[in-house]
């Protein structure tokens, strides 16, 4: 087959998180606006430096819920229920009454973090998780929402020392790996990224966003066969998704099974009408048969979305001409 544009559509995953307080802090989170929509973040906060925010010891000095009362658990509990559904208020207030009851539960002054960072006050949120920290420094999730805090600063170097501290302390943190690999992989640094997305896929082999991560990763390091795989598994799970279709057409396209591609570039072209790139690939492999009308025709509906994408206007010249010499 002769060589031929193939379009990469390769998108770049956001670093997004659940936004339950048991689960840790979503990116852009500190744009999260509060109940008065005024974000408290500090200069001083935002330029902290990494140093005072983590532990200078290795000695654990708080309790956890196993050495409390239930009582104090209780408001913990409930807390961190509201805060689950949104009642932020609830759950400042419950944690609070845990906290002062009992000022070295650990889980609370972490849990009391995630409610700020969720109403915009990140500088109160920082000094949760910092004493989070001097309580517990071997507690993993801490870490991670420093670290996500640091990439929202784009201060992606210390987020990404922060989440090998993560998966240091729990090597299975999805959350961070997952982390890890996008920024991995938005470095170039694809073996690294892969790495990642193989230690989340270890735990959860159902999740299409790290199928579809691994799949792009693979075709970047001309592992076609592996890209297939990826791409496949990722679309028996999620049929809905035109971007895993789009790929797996690529995936396709590139080992020369032009009508598995085909199949695959009209199902995301049914599943995302507007993006154009199927059509283009669909009137390359149009072209390269010698099906100018049909060819014509698929040039000529990315040309009715994006006048201006001069590739498949050159394209549809072509093929224009090649119909006319018939």
């Amino acid at each position: 087959m002769k060589s031929r544009r193939i379009i990469l559509f390769l998108y770049l995953l956001m670093i997004t998180t659940a936004v339950s307080l048991s689960t840790g802090c979503r990116k852009n989170s500190n744009k999260t606006s509060s109940s008065n929509n005024t974000v408290k973040l500090s200069e001083s906060t935002k330029t902290i430096p990494l140093e005072q925010l983590l532990p200078k010891t290795t000695k654990v000095t708080g309790k956890n819920k196993n050495q409390l009362s239930g009582k104090v658990v209780n408001d913990y509990m409930y807390g961190t229920i509201a805060g689950q559904y949104g009642k932020l208020d609830v759950c400042e207030k419950n944690i609070l009454l845990a906290l002062r009851a009992e000022p070295l539960f650990v889980d609370a002054h972490h849990n009391l973090g995630l409610c700020y960072y969720k109403q915009g006050r990140i500088n109160e949120a920082i000094k949760e998780w910092k004493r989070t920290l001097e309580l517990d420094p071997n507690y993993a999730e801490t870490y991670y929402n420093l670290a996500i805090f640091m990439m929202d600063m784009n201060r992606d170097d210390e987020g990404i020392e922060l989440l090998n501290k993560c998966i240091q302390l729990q090597p299975f943190h999805m959350k961070a790996r997952y982390a890890l690999g996008n920024l991995c992989k938005q470095k170039g640094m694809n073996k690294q990224a892969i790495l990642h997305f193989k230690a989340y896929e270890s735990k959860d082999k159902g999740d299409p966003r790290v199928l579809i991560a691994l799949g792009e990763l693979y075709l970047l390091e001309g592992q076609d066969d592996n890209s297939l795989k990826a791409f496949e598994a990722a679309a028996r799970i999620d049929k809905e998704n035109g971007k895993v279709f789009f790929q797996l057409g690529v995936a396709y396209h590139k080992r020369g099974l032009l009508d598995n591609a085909i199949v695959n570039y009209k199902r995301a072209s049914e599943l995302m009408p507007n993006f154009v790139d199927p059509y283009i690939n669909l009137g390359d492999i149009y072209a390269s048969r010698g099906e100018y009308a049909s060819s014509l025709a698929s040039y000529n509906a990315a040309l009715a979305m994006d006048p201006s994408n001069s590739y498949a206007l050159r394209k549809s010249k072509a093929v224009e001409a090649k119909l006319l010499e018939k």
